[in-house]
């Protein structure tokens, strides 16, 4: 067979394809043209593993049934065979060229996941879906493929295939011990454990109130909750008014539907299919469409349309009421969605139904008649589908079309991520059976940050070029990097105070930070959205200065992981149990601070759900306070504490400065800070401080608390002025007697004395801001809202944390 045979007659192989030769290993041999490598297989067998043909710095193999005229290809985008992620789908039209688009899709795709390093895959048979051989089809696919999927393709569903399906022959013809045909991505995660996790169970669990499985639901989910970001970014005032016009009703866009009143966006009044649309102005009900069909197939009714179609959920009444168009006989499937989009009005279109649908001819049917009543900031593109541009037409040209009618666009990569998110968690060991709702939570949460990464180096107003170029290279860097967050940390959910005035330090919890105690007054949620709980200890006698003040704990979403990846990075802990609960404390030198981790639990309480408000608050606290800004550490080496943060934990670098705190000579600075914003929070940051000399405040603070320690945390409130006034009136004793002001900006900040609380704590935010000129003429002016950390533009303030070291007594 030659090499062009790799390649069906719809695919003509261009000149100069062949990037690279057949891959001749020391060990192969020649027969026919086709190179035949022997391995071990993962169970020791002996294993053929076809040879494969490099093509564009693609791997490729090439399959052709024996029994039927079906064929197919599997390519991994790598020049060399290596641990890849992708389906496998079957179609009457599938293409090599169709294979190889969607597996360097993959491997963006699988960039804003959990796992960046892991490379993109994807296989594809040609074959009729309806056709009565199909499922033995498959399976032959599976059969003649195992060493490849047992050694380096972990694959699952697709278009007209089954998870399950993929699994149970994967079991067959893998080799024993195969639980499913991921067990390669999970081998290269590190995740071989023995006895085997039930992927096919955590995947194929049930949310909570749903006929939904989380495999099945994260893609909508995900895909709903990016569009929700979207509009907070651009159009927050549209969020419960949006208009959803959708193409396709399968799994993607029924779960997405779901997704969107289940988060309150907007309404459907639009759904087409293969064989015609429905538009109702009024929205449509979704819901009862999807159990009418779930219905129909569990009776085994007769169908005329494809049972996964909008159609087999609909009734005859429907089908025959003037909502619902047909679909005109003859017409492409490009004339068929101008059609469609022609005939109703809204804010946002969906494609969930097909590859290259987006057209030059499509998107002056969305600018001319679908978004003709959305005003500007208000018309989006969010694609379920993968590969959504139509390949004959250069990409920037639709791209600029989209820019000039204020068509906001990202990537189909990124919004339609969800089930690689799930794929990346459940083979990684960061999933877990009976954590649903956490495991979708933290899919979403995968992509958000990617979203927000890419906003902050292009800002909310950038084009759709410049975002597109944003995300392709932040892709790029994430691959290169490789995987963070190793310990799986999903939020900061706990700090806790040793005191040796437990009543004075809950006082100071409660009226100054507008605490809100339990029942029994044992824990204490912070206000602000996101916030941890916290918690006074009693420091008995005797504990040393660095057993005094704040350690952080935080959540992660699977203590098992995190405690097997703690024993292999060689890092020390130790195994405590608190409240019912494994707790893993680690060494704060290596830690950088006094820090733990839990197991994250199966759903997060509501923010108030045990806790009741604090009646002794400052007036002007009350009002006036939005959340948790940041704390604030010192450790001896700053620089390694950084990477343990960005490696372990998930912290995303902001900024990094020196300061002179008035031990510098010569104009030289004495502290060193990084600034990092915590893993999936946009509105709290740490910051990493080293002293530079051993005269620096810092050092001295270092030797005094005996290592490294959190030195404060801070609250952001609207107006810093009211509090100052007010607490020091309660008679709170704060480390100047004035606040501390950036003329520039007009941030103020002030700090409440340790002594008072058994740590120093901040107020930071706006104020009464003062010019230059207005500070000479005692003018005040409005006061000023200051920005968070969520874009990465803000720049942290370093007159804040020399204010707090100026005044301080060391």
């Amino acid at each position: 067979m030659s090499q062009t045979q790799l390649f069906n007659s719809s695919y003509t192989t261009p000149a100069g394809v062949l990037s690279e030769p057949p891959v001749h290993h020391q060990d192969a041999t020649q027969s026919d043209n086709i190179l035949i490598k022997r391995v071990d297989s993962p169970n020791c067998d002996t294993t053929l593993i076809p040879a494969y043909t490099i093509v564009n710095g693609c791997c490729v193999w090439y399959w052709r049934d024996g029994l039927s005229e079906a064929e197919g290809w599997i390519v991994i985008d790598s020049p060399v065979p290596t641990a890849s992620g992708g389906g496998l789908f079957l179609h009457d039209a599938a293409t090599f060229q169709e294979v190889l688009d969607v597996a360097r899709t993959m491997s963006a795709k699988l960039a804003v996941s959990s796992q960046p390093h892991i490379v993109g895959a994807k296989g594809g048979i040609r074959f009729p879906s309806r056709d009565p051989r199909a499922p033995v089809v498959l399976e032959r696919f599976i059969r003649d493929n195992a060493p490849v999927i047992s050694q380096y393709w972990g694959t699952g569903g697709d278009i007209n295939t089954d998870h399950k399906v993929i699994d149970e022959h994967a079991k067959v013809y893998c080799g024993s011990g195969t639980q499913t045909a991921l067990d390669a991505l999970r081998r290269a995660l590190g995740y071989a454990t023995t006895p085997s996790p039930d992927i096919h169970g955590l995947l194929n669990e049930k949310l909570d109130n749903s006929d939904w499985s989380l495999n099945d639901f994260s893609v909508g989910h995900v895909m709903a909750t990016t569009l929700k970001e979207l509009l907070l970014r651009t159009n927050p005032n549209l969020i419960g008014q949006v208009r959803l016009v959708v193409q396709g009703f399968g799994g993607v866009g029924a779960t997405f539907a779901e997704a969107i009143k289940q988060l309150g966006i907007g309404k459907i009044i639009a759904i087409s299919s293969q064989y015609g649309f429905i538009v109702n102005s009024d929205g449509i009900d979704c819901a009862s469409i999807e159990a009418s069909r779930r219905s129909q197939v569990c009776i085994g009714s007769a169908q005329t349309f494809d049972p996964r179609s909008l159609e087999a959920g609909l009734s005859q009444a429907q089908l025959q009421s003037d909502l619902y168009t047909a679909r005109k006989v003859g017409t492409t499937d490009e004339e068929h969605l101008v059609d469609f989009l022609s005939t109703c009005r809204g804010h946002v279109f969906v494609p969930c139904a097909q590859r290259y649908v987006v057209s030059s001819k499509v998107v002056s049917t969305l600018i001319n008649n679908t978004f003709a009543c959305a005003p500007s900031g208000a018309r989006f593109i969010l694609a379920g589908a993968n590969n959504i541009f139509q390949v004959a037409e250069r990409k920037a040209d639709i791209m600029s079309m989209l820019d000039f009618a204020g068509i906001r666009m990202l990537p189909e990569w990124i919004s339609n991520s969800g089930t690689s998110n799930l794929f990346m968690r459940s083979c990684s060991g960061l999933a877990l059976e009976g954590y649903a709702a956490s495991t979708l939570e933290a899919c979403a949460n995968d992509t958000i940050a990617f979203v927000n990464a890419v906003f902050a180096s292009v800002g909310d107003k950038a084009s759709n070029t410049a975002i597109w170029d944003a995300c392709e290279s932040l892709a790029i860097t994430r691959r290169r990097t490789g995987a963070v967050n190793l310990l799986g940390v999903k939020r900061m959910s706990h700090l806790t105070l040793a005191a040796f005035d437990v009543e004075r330090s809950v006082k100071a919890m409660t009226q100054l930070y507008n605490a809100q105690p339990n029942d029994d007054g044992s824990h204490f949620q912070l206000p602000g959205h996101g916030d941890p709980t916290i918690s006074v200890t009693n420091a008995i006698e005797g504990t040393g200065p660095a057993g005094i003040g704040f350690s952080v704990r935080f959540s992660v979403y699977s203590l098992e992981k995190a405690r097997n990846v703690l024993n292999n990075e060689g890092f020390a802990f130790h195994e405590q149990n608190t409240g019912g609960r494994a707790e893993l404390i680690l060494n704060p030198e290596e830690a950088g601070y006094r820090m733990s981790i839990c197991q994250a639990p199966t759903r997060e309480p509501p923010h108030d759900s045990i806790f009741s408000s604090s009646s002794d608050a400052l007036s002007s606290v009350v009002n006036s306070i939005y959340h948790l800004d940041h704390y604030a550490t010192i450790q001896p080496e700053a620089g390694k504490i950084k990477l343990f943060h960005e490696r372990m934990l998930g912290f995303t670098p902001i900024r990094t400065f020196t300061v002179n705190a008035g031990s510098g000579i010569d104009g030289k600075d004495d502290g060193l800070m990084h600034i990092m914003g915590i893993p999936f929070d946009t509105q709290r940051v740490v910051i990493l401080t080293e002293g530079l000399t051993s005269d620096s405040v810092f050092s001295k603070l270092l030797r005094r608390k005996c290592g490294a320690h959190v030195h404060h945390i801070a609250m952001k409130v609207d107006d810093v002025d009211a509090v100052f006034t007010e607490a020091r009136a309660r008679g709170w004793r704060t480390t100047s007697d004035e606040l501390s002001l950036d003329l520039a900006t007009g941030l103020r900040q002030f700090f409440i004395k340790e002594e008072e609380a058994g740590s120093i704590l901040e107020f930071i935010g706006g104020g009464k801001r003062r010019t230059v000129d207005a500070v000479a003429k005692d003018e005040q002016v409005e006061p000023t809202e200051v920005g968070g950390y969520a874009d990465g533009k803000v720049e942290y303030r370093t007159e804040n944390i020399v204010a707090l070291a100026r005044s301080l007594d060391v």
